[in-house]
C-alpha cells in the first residue's frame, strides 16, 4: 500500500458566479463568500477544499488570501482548517478547527525562492482588480503535516483512494473605505510551492462590494430626552453628489400626535465630516416641542437643498429611518 504524500486538489465548480477552473490535482469545491458587506465589519468565508491523491507524499497546507492592503489581514483575519473524511479515507486523525498561522516572512517558496506572498502575487496575480486598488496576498500555513496514500489495499488488491475534503473557515474584517474588488483564494503544499506549468495549487477569485451603513446614531445608548447624533453615509445613495444635505423627520408624541421637519433650512443642515454627514440634536428642540412633551417614536430622512432628492430607508420599504431609544 503506497503512502500518498503529494496532495492533489482538483479545482472544480465554484458556487455562485465563480468560474470553473481545473488545476491538476488541487480543487476548490466552493467558495462561500458574501457579495456585499458593510465597511468596518467582520465577514466569514468558507473555502471548500478537495484533495484527490495521485502520488505518495506529504506537506503542510499553505493557504493565501488576496485582499486590499487597507484591510490589513495580517492583524484582522483568522483561519481555521477542519478535515471531513481524512480519517475514514486515509486512516489519519481528523483535524478539527486548527488555526492556521501566518507564514514567517523569511520562509521562501521552494519553486522560485520568493517569499510566499511575493510568489502568490507573481504566479497567480491580482485577478481582475483595478490597478489603483492596492492589493496583497497574505499567507498562512497549517501546523499539521498531511500524509496521503494514493492507493489502499482492499481484498488483496490495490485500489485508488477516494478524495479527501476539508474546509478552511476565514474570518476577516473589511476596511473603512467603501470599494469593489475581487478577493482571491489559493492553496498549495509547502513541499511543492507554486509553478504555473505544474499547477499543483488551486486558485479562485470572487467579487465583493463593501458599503457604508447609511444611517447610524451616536452614542449607542440614549433616550429620546438626550442629545444624540445622526450620521448619514451618503456615498452609495441618491445624495452622493449633493453638496448640502438636510435632516428631516417625524416625531410621534403625546398619544400619537405628529411633529414634522420637512424643509431645508439652516437649523437642520448637516455637517460634512470626512466622507459622512453628521448632526447632533436635542429632539424636542429639533421638532419644536414643549419641554413637557413625551416623545414616543422618532423617524428621520435626508434631502438635498431644494428637496428634489429624498433618501429614506430602502431596506424597510422606503419608510423613514426609525430611531429606537434605549431601555430605561
Amino acid at each position: 500500500m503506497k503512502r500518498f504524500n503529494r496532495h492533489k486538489i482538483l479545482f472544480g465548480a465554484l458556487v455562485a458566479a465563480l468560474p470553473l477552473l481545473v488545476v491538476a490535482c488541487l480543487e476548490f469545491d466552493g467558495i462561500l463568500q458574501p457579495s456585499r458587506a458593510l465597511t468596518d465589519s467582520e465577514i466569514e468565508v468558507t473555502a471548500q477544499l478537495r484533495v484527490a491523491p495521485d502520488e505518495d507524499g506529504s506537506g503542510k497546507v499553505v493557504f493565501a488570501v488576496l485582499a486590499p492592503k487597507a484591510w490589513n489581514l495580517r492583524d484582522n483575519a483568522t483561519l481555521y482548517l477542519t478535515t471531513k473524511d481524512y480519517n475514514a479515507i486515509q486512516n489519519q486523525p481528523e483535524v478539527v478547527n486548527e488555526q492556521l498561522t501566518l507564514m514567517p516572512a523569511e520562509e521562501k517558496d521552494p519553486k522560485n525562492g520568493l517569499s510566499w506572498a511575493d510568489s502568490f502575487m507573481s504566479v497567480i496575480g491580482r485577478g481582475g482588480n483595478d490597478p489603483q486598488t492596492a492589493m496583497e496576498w497574505v499567507v498562512w500555513r497549517s501546523s499539521t503535516t498531511f500524509i496521503f496514500d494514493d492507493k489502499i489495499e482492499v481484498d488483496g488488491q490495490e485500489v485508488e483512494t477516494a478524495d479527501v475534503h476539508a474546509d478552511v473557515r476565514i474570518r476577516m474584517k473589511t476596511g473603512a473605505v467603501p470599494l469593489t474588488c475581487e478577493l482571491g483564494y489559493s492553496y498549495c503544499y509547502d513541499t511543492f510551492g507554486l509553478k504555473r506549468d505544474e499547477q499543483r495549487f488551486a486558485e479562485a477569485f470572487k467579487p465583493i462590494e463593501t458599503y457604508n451603513q447609511v444611517f447610524t446614531t451616536t452614542p449607542s445608548v440614549f433616550r429620546y430626552g438626550d442629545v444624540f447624533g445622526i450620521t448619514f453615509s451618503h456615498g452609495g445613495t441618491a445624495l452622493k453628489d449633493a453638496g448640502e444635505v438636510y435632516l428631516c423627520g417625524t416625531a410621534i408624541h403625546d398619544g400619537g400626535q405628529k411633529a414634522e421637519v420637512s424643509a431645508a433650512v439652516p437649523r437642520n443642515r448637516m455637517e460634512l465630516i470626512s466622507s459622512r454627514f453628521e448632526k447632533y440634536l436635542y429632539p424636542k428642540d429639533f421638532f419644536g416641542l414643549p419641554s413637557d412633551a413625551v416623545i414616543e417614536e422618532l423617524y428621520f430622512y435626508f434631502i438635498n437643498a431644494d428637496g428634489s432628492i429624498v433618501v429614506k430607508d430602502d431596506e424597510n420599504g422606503g419608510q423613514e429611518f426609525f430611531v429606537e431609544q434605549s431601555d430605561e
